[in-house]
């Protein structure tokens, strides 16, 4: 599956023929969330795609997979810590980051910000639901850089104003929007 301009995201028993600057993502997502079908992965994707910088470092919040986190590295991020409150997705998520080949990146169990490592981040990523995504948003200045961007999804198109006027509050300044289908980013 091709995401924005370079991203493949590519079943872990399949053979695919790289193109020039393809930034190939392994995956076997075995029970976790993050394949690269579904509109909210899709949409981050795109979104750490255009906004990740070379040097970051990111942080993404209920990682499933960690699709998004290989992502985030494979673009040229310095280190991703990547938590997931499944012990389950924990665990498929360190195996997809060393099927990739990947040592930058760091995955762990907590809930939200609960467990996280206390530093500062460039880029931090949720693709959860619009319900944590409000209840992690106060918490967010601790961990977000003056100046840095952060990507939330998992967010049906009802709720989006909800979220906006939530990151409001905090606050942050809103850049964009993307949406697929019902759902944005």
């Amino acid at each position: 599956i091709r995401i924005g301009e370079r991203i493949v995201i590519v079943p872990a028993w399949e053979k695919y023929d790289e193109q020039p600057n393809d930034i190939i993502v392994r995956m076997d997502p075995g029970m976790a969330f993050g394949t690269g079908t579904h509109e909210t992965t899709r949409l981050v994707a795109m979104l750490i795609e255009k906004y990740v910088k070379k040097n970051d470092v990111c942080l993404d919040l209920g990682t499933g997979s960690g699709i998004l986190a290989i992502a985030a590295s494979k673009l040229g991020a310095e280190s991703v810590n990547a938590y997931d409150i499944d012990p389950v997705a924990v665990r498929v998520a360190n195996e997809n980051v060393s099927d990739n080949g990947i040592t930058n990146i760091s995955c762990g169990r907590s809930d939200l910000f609960a467990g996280v490592e206390e530093k500062t981040y460039d880029l931090i990523c949720a693709n959860i639901v619009a319900d944590i995504i409000i209840r992690m948003l106060p918490d967010v200045e601790k961990f977000l850089k003056p100046g840095g961007i952060l990507i939330t999804s998992g967010i049906i198109e009802e709720r989006a104003d909800e979220v906006l006027a939530a990151a409001e509050k905090i606050p942050l300044e809103y850049v964009e929007m993307k949406e697929e289908k019902a759902w944005c980013a």
